[in-house]
């Protein structure tokens, strides 16, 4: 059944809204997505805290118009799945270049990040990038090297001392005994 005029209206404002709050927005083309696929990509995706939605190309267009994002429905051609996320853009993209390999499907077109316009090539390299937590792992790493570095080396000048004092005092005693 085809959508009212109100109804319409209230989808495309909905959609600005939503929008207007995130600061990823990636565009697929999900033809040939069967059910199992798009339903493990949206669990996925619901666990990364990122959302995906699928909304008709003249809808999105006014909401992406009144969202200030025109740039972006220039690329609206064809059935159009919108991953959107707030925050770091490498965990959305991940997910989604992880499903275009594996199932060939959705075809990543472009996507908005950082206020910038980046094309599917782009969106590839920023999911080669590491996951905040993989960045933190490693900076913390990175500070722990250095203090467990010197912790060997005190532990290896005790040790040394302790073996220089034992041979003196052998060496005394021998002296001694002598």
């Amino acid at each position: 059944m085809p959508m009212r005029r109100n109804e319409k209206e209230a989808a495309v404002e909905e959609l600005t809204g939503t929008l207007e709050d995130v600061d990823v927005i990636l565009l697929s083309d999900f033809t040939g997505m069967d059910v199992d696929t798009a339903t493990e990509m949206r669990k996925r995706l619901y666990e990364a805290s990122v959302t995906y939605r699928v909304v008709k190309n003249t809808l999105a267009r006014r909401a992406f118009k009144n969202a200030g994002l025109e740039v972006l429905a220039r690329h609206l051609e064809g059935p159009n799945g919108l991953v959107l996320a707030r925050g770091n853009p490498v965990e959305a993209a991940k997910i989604l270049v992880d499903f275009e390999k594996k199932n060939d499907t959705p075809k990543i077109t472009t996507g908005w990040i950082e206020e910038n316009v980046v094309g599917a090539d782009e969106i590839r390299r920023i999911a080669s990038l590491p996951t905040r937590d993989q960045l933190l792992a490693q900076i913390a790493a990175g500070f722990q090297a250095p203090v467990s570095g010197l912790a060997r080396l005190l532990h290896e000048l005790t040790r040394t001392l302790v073996s220089t004092l034992d041979e003196v005092a052998k060496q005394k005693s021998a002296e001694s005994g002598a």
